[in-house]
């Protein structure tokens, strides 16, 4: 229900920004498209916590979530085609996969393994592009891949170094981002990869 009044509040919000000004058509989609994004965003992250505080999950959300985007941020990868599945997804991947996780205990070699695994993959995966925005820029990929295995080590090493019931949390975090940038992803969901050879 709310996602069907987001263009009627981006419209209104857009509006509001220009009040005093005059704006050609164009400029005022891109600010209303920009709007839109802000609010679908804001509403799925939300729905995300709210899920998880109701199952007494907040905290392991919160880690789970900032270890994957901590990664995300240069490797990029996969995103839903729509905005409810984006955030089905989400459910899923922050709340109900820690639900499962959270108990469980990794012995120290089992961290260290995971990690390298975690950071074999970034390093030869990284970064991943989609059909929208593909990365044509063969320096900028490079510089992104640099900074992603850069991120990628600071995880690992936070795995490595907390308490073991946060290990698999951080980990798990790391983990769903190998799996958005991962070509074996991309060819279970139909999706092209490398989007800039195809240009």
């Amino acid at each position: 229900m709310f996602s069907l009044t987001v263009p009627n509040m981006a419209t209104k919000i857009t509006k509001t920004i220009f009040r005093d000004r005059e704006v050609d058509e164009d400029r005022f989609a891109i600010v209303k498209y920009g709007v839109e994004i802000f609010l679908v965003n804001v509403t799925k992250g939300i729905i995300v916590y709210l899920a998880a505080a109701l199952l007494g999950m907040l905290w392991q959300t919160l880690v789970v979530h900032l270890s994957y985007l901590l990664i995300r941020r240069h490797s990029f990868g996969l995103h839903a085609k729509t905005s409810l599945g984006c955030t089905i997804t989400s459910v899923v991947m922050f709340v109900i996969l820690p639900y499962f996780v959270k108990e469980v205990q990794l012995s120290e070699w089992m961290i260290v393994l995971i990690s390298g695994l975690i950071l074999l993959n970034i390093a030869i995966f990284a970064p991943s592009d989609t059909e929208n925005m593909p990365l044509f820029n063969a320096q900028k990929r490079h510089v992104l891949r640099r900074k992603s295995i850069l991120n990628t080590i600071l995880v690992v090493l936070v795995a490595i170094v907390v308490d073991n019931d946060l290990s698999s949390l951080v980990l798990l975090g790391a983990f769903l981002q190998v799996i958005m940038i991962h070509p074996l992803t991309y060819n279970i969901f139909r999706r092209r990869y490398n989007n800039y050879e195809n240009q």
